[in-house]
């Protein structure tokens, strides 16, 4: 058995075609009735960075993606208050309100997990199980580190408050890949500069509305959802320390630590993943 994959449309409140996916298992009889599972992808990967969810999770509800602005092929015209907890949450609430969804499964990676977090801090009655594959929470990470970690793109937004002209994607893709980086000769570097560069409009208003994302320790403890995380051993330094953040205030919820992984936990190990996010939401 396998799955079908419609493509979708619907407006934004600015006027802007959103995009977004919904997948059903061939033998969806056993989903009519189940909560839709809604998956946010992070800047730059797109929503195929869940094809292999796909045939997992569809076979116990219905998945519905949507696309970032600007990935997938969609419009990259962002609303003078774009932001993770501002327009992320509006586009996604024009999604689940033409899909006709009250209640759901919630699922997000990097960026994307923190858009979910923020929807869950919003509309916490709304989400019966949330899954965090390393969110890009990074106001939890030290004052200092957030003022000048390359990570965080404190150098990146210097550089464009102050006029530069360089080229973001060169600055950006290094620390966005991490070590596999240094494994590109030029030709594989120069290839991936060139196919990412229309996206350089979306990099520092991005950057930027990850860093004035304010999650605190207390926010942490307050969120209500019941919620699984989870983080790779091989992945950027940074996502530890953030990763040490929830083990201390968040000690009650079950972080998988999965070995040999990197950022992209999900595609690493997706059997792995898979079988633990179905265990979790049929419990």
């Amino acid at each position: 058995m396998g799955t079908g994959n419609e493509g979708r449309t619907v407006r934004a409140d600015d006027g802007v075609d959103l995009r977004y996916e919904v997948v059903v298992h061939d033998d969806a009889s056993a989903a009519d009735h189940a909560l839709p599972i809604v998956l946010l992808h992070g800047a730059l990967a797109g929503r195929r960075t869940f094809s292999r969810q796909h045939q997992a999770l569809a076979s116990i509800g219905r998945l519905i993606v949507p696309s970032i602005r600007g990935h997938d092929g969609s419009e990259l015209t962002l609303p003078p208050d774009y932001g993770i907890a501002t327009s992320d949450i509006r586009d996604l609430c024009a999604v689940l309100d033409t899909e006709g969804v009250e209640r759901l499964h919630l699922i997000g990676h990097s960026s994307g997990g923190a858009t979910a977090f923020a929807f869950a801090q919003a509309f916490a009655d709304r989400i019966e199980r949330l899954i965090l594959i390393e969110p890009s929470l990074f106001t939890l990470l030290p004052t200092q580190e957030l003022a000048t970690g390359p990570h965080t793109g404190a150098a990146i937004i210097e550089a464009a408050a102050a006029g530069s002209t360089a080229a973001v994607m060169p600055q950006f893709l290094p620390h966005a890949v991490g070590s596999a980086w240094q494994a590109f000769d030029d030709d594989a570097k120069s290839a991936l500069i060139a196919k990412m560069a229309p996206m350089e409009p979306f990099i520092v208003p991005h950057l930027r509305a990850l860093r004035n994302f304010t999650v605190e320790p207390a926010d942490l403890k307050a969120l209500r959802p019941p919620t699984l995380l989870f983080y790779g051993q091989n992945s950027f330094e940074f996502e530890a320390r953030i990763a040490a953040q929830w083990r201390a205030h968040r000690p009650d919820l079950d972080l998988i630590l999965v070995e040999g992984a990197g950022h992209n936990v999900h595609r690493d190990y997706s059997g792995l993943v898979n079988g633990a996010i179905l265990s979790f939401l049929n419990s």
